[in-house]
């Protein structure tokens, strides 16, 4: 029941917006437990938020019935006020078909608020064949997702089809946070970025099975000046992954595993220009994971990689803890049976990489056509699990080593 302070503080709130502007005023009335907008002409200097409940626009949250028109009309009105929040309640379970949230009609900044549940259907009730579930498009004026709640992609009925879909897609945006919220079992990738810029991400928990394919935690391309940071990935695929046009990401205090670690590429299939830079993961564990920090770039492509700086990794029975392989190939892109270029590699530093692996500590295969240069790698200290052997692989690589490793590295780079 609304306490004699909360109702005297809603009209207290109501009366200095209805009183105290010449302009027409923007009056609030209490439904839930937030705040919405009884009518709506324009007021200047006003207090800004506006909260927008799915629920008042028709959302069921009984976890069985569609409630992505709902969404789609909570959106909208929120786009036409500043300084918007969108509201998903805890306590409901909101059912979902594949939605986009378009932002550039947007007033100002959206934050959407995500206490409560969000699930896809299953693969046999998807009522659409596109690229991703939930799709923010468009926000140039910022779009913020925070909350306790939880995505979930029910990708447990899709890990066995070929095409499937992404969780959470945000493209075309600028001032994207994302923090506090689960996603899980996400269909293919959790969350796919691209062709955006300033993002951060933290505090986010991302969970599905190790096995589960294609599965990559975040999924970086074409997007600039990202921050990520206090959160734990585990998947069956890349906790990060970095692809082409991504420059100046900051990864630290992420746990990741299982999974395949941290990931820049592969790069360059097709024979495509790729181009990758100015990366810094540090401070982050990484635990029963397949890979730990991996460059991956296929045959024959072009562009490059550089000024990329992996340090302070803790690593726990990690398959291949250090690799950079430019001969990658996997997937439906087909390996060219000749191969006479690469992307360029250049300007790598791994320091402070400890712990154990289970198969090969460090792997080093770069091009005969485009060597990796300037590597610099000090305070490497891998020790074996179980039966592990101790044995590097270095093909073309070029650097210095700075301090005494273990493994012994002295001869691993020219």
């Amino acid at each position: 029941m609304e306490t004699f302070l909360q109702t005297y503080v809603s009209f207290i709130i109501c009366t200095l917006l209805c009183f105290t502007s010449s302009e027409n005023a923007i009056c609030y009335g209490r439904e839930g437990n937030y705040l919405s907008r009884v009518t709506s002409s324009p007021v200047k200097n006003s207090i800004k938020a506006l909260f927008f409940d799915v629920r008042n626009y028709g959302a069921k949250g009984d976890g069985s019935t569609n409630d992505a028109a709902a969404f789609q009309t909570a959106w909208n009105a929120a786009c036409e006020a500043n300084g918007a929040v969108m509201v998903v309640p805890s306590g409901y379970t909101f059912l979902l078909q594949p939605i986009t949230l378009n932002g550039s009609s947007c007033q100002s900044k959206v934050v959407v608020q995500i206490d409560g549940k969000i699930v896809a259907p299953k693969k046999s009730e998807w009522s659409s064949n596109g690229f991703q579930w939930i799709l923010f498009s468009a926000m140039g004026k910022g779009i913020t997702i925070q909350g306790d709640g939880m995505i979930d992609g029910s990708g447990d009925s899709w890990w066995s089809s070929g095409d499937t879909p992404h969780a959470l897609r945000i493209v075309d945006s600028s001032d994207v946070t994302i923090l506090g919220i689960k996603v899980q079992n996400a269909p293919r990738m959790h969350i796919y970025i691209d062709n955006s810029q300033s993002v951060t991400i933290f505090n986010v928990t991302i969970s599905s099975p190790g096995d589960s394919p294609n599965t990559d935690g975040i999924h970086l391309t074409h997007v600039q000046h990202v921050e990520i940071y206090t959160s734990n990935i585990a998947c069956g695929d890349d906790c990060v992954s970095i692809q082409t046009g991504t420059s100046d990401v900051k990864i630290h205090n992420v746990n990741c595993g299982p999974g395949h670690g941290f990931s820049i590429g592969g790069l360059g299939a097709d024979k495509s220009e790729a181009h990758v830079s100015d990366i810094n993961v540090y401070d982050s564990t990484l635990s029963d994971a397949l890979y730990g920090v991996r460059i991956k770039t296929w045959q024959d492509g072009t562009g490059s990689v550089n000024n990329v700086t992996f340090s302070g990794i803790t690593m726990s029975n990690v398959h291949n803890p250090i690799t950079i392989d430019q001969n990658y190939c996997n997937g439906g892109h087909g390996c060219a049976a000749t191969t006479t270029n690469a992307v360029a590699i250049s300007g790598v530093t791994y320091t402070g990489i400890t712990g154990t692996y289970t198969v090969t500590p460090v792997s080093l295969v770069c091009s005969q056509y485009k060597a990796c240069s300037d590597l610099t790698l000090s305070s490497i200290n891998l020790t074996p699990s179980g039966s592990a052997k101790p044995d590097v692989v270095c093909n073309n690589a070029f650097g210095h080593v700075l301090t005494p490793t273990t493994p012994p590295l002295t001869n691993c780079l020219q």
